[in-house]
């Protein structure tokens, strides 16, 4: 089983890593939920607590008191089998993990007196509809690689569930729309999952994991050199509609090794390398690291800011938001130069 973990201050002020019970999640504000890559596993608290802290890192300059953030992490590497296994069944597979979080976060946001037995048997009493939707406001996922397709087994698992304790499965589908999705690297099949989270996918076109995943689910390689490789200087942002609840943004990656990051006294500094996903000895860049996607310097890629910008819109949200207005300036974000990113974003209007 997979876990949920926190960064909890201790008696010092130091934040530590600490387990959550997943019978204990309670979400009663806007959260982000990270679904991290297939490394990131239980026998890894390193990994886990750095997942948690990128998402700090992201936030603090837009939240002075940073809301919840919870890292999952998978049981083993078993998981990339689930990777498998979903790309050939996106519109109906779940991995445990799908139940667990979907059990954990979503359910008791849309049902009262929700439980769920060893055996998989579910009940509970549905929300009215407009106290769910309010409900599932809360919620922001962020899904690196792997994490995206567990954000996609969350969906299906949920919309199960909602259905066998006797939602409509049209009024199940319209209140999982308010639950946003950031993600990153996808690993999941984008173009069958339209219609679900309100979801911001991110791909970099040279994104060698993105490639290899694309090749061996044949045509889709095809939908994604139509979307994301039209153009291939490093400055090009590319943004296009998948459904009424997602859309796509595409730009390349350059093959820099450094981030931005605080310092211990709260300084925003740039860190100089980062450790790339291959090995350094097979000469070969994966293009497919985090911090590419996550960068704030604009100076480093097109998709700088995209991803602070779409999870700041995301938790400030009060009501049902498209995935377009993810991709606009938010209100009152301290300092934060944006003009380059007004400038990126009016060369895009139109193209989705």
């Amino acid at each position: 089983m997979g876990k949920l973990w926190q960064r909890i201050p201790d008696a010092s002020g130091k934040a530590r890593l600490q387990e959550v019970a997943l019978d204990q999640v309670r979400i009663t504000q806007p959260t982000v939920v990270y679904l991290s890559g297939f490394l990131t596993n239980n026998n890894r608290p390193g990994y886990v607590a750095g997942s948690i802290k990128s998402m700090e890192e992201l936030l603090q300059d837009a939240f002075p008191q940073l809301p919840p953030i919870y890292g999952w992490s998978h049981t083993s590497l078993r998981n990339l089998f689930n990777l498998a296994l979903y790309n050939s069944h996106p519109s109906k597979r779940s991995s445990d993990a799908g139940f667990d979080i979907g059990t954990a976060v979503l359910m008791p946001l849309v049902a009262k007196d929700f439980s769920r037995d060893e055996q998989g048997n579910v009940s509970g009493t549905p929300l009215p509809l407009d106290e769910a939707r309010k409900n599932l406001r809360n919620v922001t996922f962020f899904g690196y690689s792997a994490g995206a397709i567990v954000a996609q087994e969350t969906y299906n698992a949920t919309l199960r569930m909602m259905k066998k304790i006797g939602y409509a499965e049209k009024d199940a589908q319209g209140v999982l729309n308010e639950v946003v999705l950031v993600a990153a690297g996808v690993f999941s099949r984008y173009t069958k999952e339209k219609n679900r989270f309100t979801t911001l996918y991110m791909v970099a076109t040279n994104d060698r994991m993105m490639r290899a995943k694309n090749m061996i689910w044949g045509t889709l390689g095809a939908i994604y050199n139509r979307f994301a490789m039209r153009k291939k200087d490093t400055k090009t942002l590319v943004v296009r509609r998948i459904s009424d609840t997602s859309v796509m943004v595409t730009a390349p990656v350059r093959p820099t090794y450094y981030q931005w990051q605080y310092d211990e006294n709260g300084n925003r500094t740039k860190k100089k390398y980062f450790e790339p996903l291959y090995p350094k000895w097979l000469f070969r860049k994966s293009y497919h690291e985090l911090p590419h996607y996550i960068t704030r310097d604009e100076s480093n890629n097109a998709f700088a800011n995209t991803a602070y910008y779409a999870l700041v819109n995301a938790l400030r949200r009060k009501e049902r938001i498209s995935p377009m207005a993810l991709l606009d300036v938010p209100d009152g974000i301290g300092k934060t130069d944006t003009a380059c990113y007004k400038a990126k974003m009016s060369s895009i209007n139109g193209q989705a």
